[in-house]
């Protein structure tokens, strides 16, 4: 974890910073995906637009984006990472590493997770293995 103790560690301020300045479009981005099909979450449908990369973050979506490097898609699809809003990591039993692997086979890249339940699976050690 960085300073804030919020973001991973490749994810710095200056990092998010910069992909501001790129979606902002002051900065190239580092890759734009071009020609591939966006899932809409919000929509439920697909969009055919480009992607703009910077670094470990997605800056924008949309046409004439400015990059350094250029991907042809071809009409590949793309999702963004799913988030499991509301989920017990002890109920399943599994090590968190286990799950992990598991949630992300699937596309789940972020969870919501209490600990308290943890605490009373796993006591402190637990809850400190959550936060690491």
């Amino acid at each position: 974890m960085n300073g804030s103790g919020i973001f991973p560690t490749s994810v710095t301020l200056n990092s998010r910073r910069r992909a501001l300045r790129v979606a902002l479009g002051k900065e190239p981005a580092d890759c734009i995906l071009h020609g591939g099909r966006v899932l809409n979450v919000f929509s439920g449908k697909w969009e055919e637009t480009d992607v703009a990369v910077s670094g470990e973050l997605i800056a924008a979506t949309g046409s004439n984006l400015k990059g350094t490097e250029r991907i042809d898609l071809a009409g590949e699809f793309l999702v963004p990472g799913f988030i499991d809003a509301h989920i017990h990591l002890e109920s399943t039993h599994l090590w968190l590493y286990e799950i992990s692997r598991l949630m992300l086979a699937h596309g789940v890249t972020t969870v919501v997770a209490d600990p308290h339940e943890m605490a009373n699976v796993a006591g402190l050690d637990g809850v400190m293995a959550m936060i690491k």
